[in-house]
């Protein structure tokens, strides 16, 4: 079962879009495992106050090489909500 939803805001619509077919695919697998764990070993966090802001890579992209840099703030469930929330806040491609 889940724990976290992904929020991925509309203003980085046409960064993923611009990615490689193979880029988007490292995404969204990169994703998928945030919805398990946000807190992956493989992040690291980000010196900020009252925020829990961190950063992960994607796996390179298997068509191109390139990385995906996320930059994400990891919300702690709420009383009475089921569910944590991820939001995506910067994201950053390149090899």
């Amino acid at each position: 079962m889940t724990l976290w939803t992904i929020d991925v805001p509309p203003r980085l619509y046409e960064e993923v879009a611009h990615l490689s077919p193979g880029g988007r695919r490292a995404l969204h697998d990169l994703l998928d495992s945030l919805a398990v764990d946000p807190r992956d070993p493989a992040s690291s966090t980000e010196p900020i106050t009252a925020a829990e802001l961190r950063r992960i890579d994607t796996a390179p992209a298997p068509d191109t090489g390139d990385r995906t840099t996320l930059l994400y703030r990891v919300h702690a469930p709420e009383a009475g909500q089921a569910a944590g929330r991820v939001e995506v806040i910067f994201i950053l491609t390149g090899p």
